[in-house]
């Protein structure tokens, strides 16, 4: 039997990640994250009243899936959603199992009688497939076409899958090509057990939440709750992609807009030994601290110690962390580690 050998520095896991990292990167890998909020927001005025709340444009396509940030009265980011248009008036909102309940309130809230609200949750449960050959692992379940031309990178299509009524989202956090599957929560085991055993044949495997964080940090994904919180705005975060000002008034913009930049987000690489960054470490810059690490982790895939660390402004040169009493330097990097032309997920 494993057991986990507890410490601060690297643990007797760190071995167990990589190869879960390896699957993900070079086949393909399978894991349930079935526990996040899911709803259905539909009705005329469905549209309108998502983009009230959100800082970026919605997807214009009715397959397309885009990324928005939810933020407070006073231009704070709140919450994170993935938003998928399934009709002219049917969109399908996503967010991490922490945020079930605000999100709850913050659709409840400001909807009107032309918009319905369902909370499905648990009525679906979900799976991540991803790795270079999980088209090749899907593509045996389905009659549907999985190839790029016919489902691109970024969009969505309710299919069947393995027998089972699935909404296939083409999305996922660990930089590769790969897809989430949305599916009635009765018939999630079927769908696992369909997929395991398709996918025996290219080295399936499973791979967890340690495995993820090492992945979202070799491609400079942020994470909600880590860098993007209520203390901080989206300018500050360094999400002017997912900020569109122009696309009309909502919840937050002109507090954004207003409000003084006094810290800012950078991403760069540890010279860390046996200890990676949990988060909370300071930011040294000479005597002084300019900064505090937000996340980090090693990832496996491009040998690198990373991390997050929002620092003051202009502090951008010989900067070290603080790991165990001992000061790292922190060279930062201005694109992500891995793949930092999302080719891999495109392909």
């Amino acid at each position: 039997d494993f057991v986990e050998k507890l410490q601060f520095r690297r643990t007797n896991t760190f071995d167990l990640v990589a190869a879960e990292c390896r699957a993900v990167r070079e086949r393909v890998g399978i894991m349930d994250m079935s526990s996040f909020a899911k709803f259905d927001v539909t009705g005329p005025g469905a549209a309108a009243l998502i983009d009230r709340l959100t800082a970026n444009r919605l997807p214009k396509k009715l397959d397309g899936i885009g990324l928005s940030q939810v933020l407070s009265e006073n231009g704070r980011i709140l919450g994170e959603w993935t938003i998928t248009r399934l009709g002219p008036e049917r969109f399908y909102v996503l967010t991490g199992a922490g945020a079930e309940e605000q999100a709850r309130d913050d659709l409840a809230l400001a909807a009107g009688p032309d918009v319905t609200i369902t909370n499905v949750t648990d009525a679906f449960g979900m799976l991540v497939v991803a790795g270079p050959r999980s088209r090749e692992v899907l593509a045996s379940l389905t009659d549907s076409d999985m190839a790029n031309a016919a489902f691109r990178w970024l969009s969505a299509q309710e299919m069947t899958l393995a027998g089972i009524p699935v909404r296939a989202l083409r999305v996922t956090y660990v930089g590769e090509l790969g897809w989430e599957l949305h599916a009635p929560m009765a018939d999630l085991a079927r769908l696992y057990a369909a997929i395991w055993a398709a996918g025996e044949a290219y080295g399936i495997a499973d791979f967890g939440v340690q495995a993820v964080n090492s992945l979202r940090m070799e491609k400079g994904y942020r994470g909600y709750g880590s860098e993007l919180t209520n203390e901080i705005t989206l300018i500050e975060a360094g999400c002017v992609r997912f900020y569109a000002p122009d696309k009309g008034d909502f919840r937050g913009r002109t507090a954004t807009e207003a409000a003084a930049v006094t810290t800012t987000l950078v991403y760069g690489e540890v010279a860390a030994t046996d200890c990676d960054i949990w988060g909370g470490e300071a930011v040294m810059q000479g005597d002084r601290v300019v900064g505090v690490c937000t996340s980090g982790g090693f990832g496996h895939a491009t040998g690198k110690s990373l991390t997050f660390a929002y620092v003051t402004p202009g502090a951008d040169a010989d900067l070290e962390v603080v790991i165990l009493g001992e000061r790292l330097a922190l060279t930062l990097l201005d694109a992500p580690a891995w793949d930092p032309t999302n080719a891999r997920q495109r392909a």
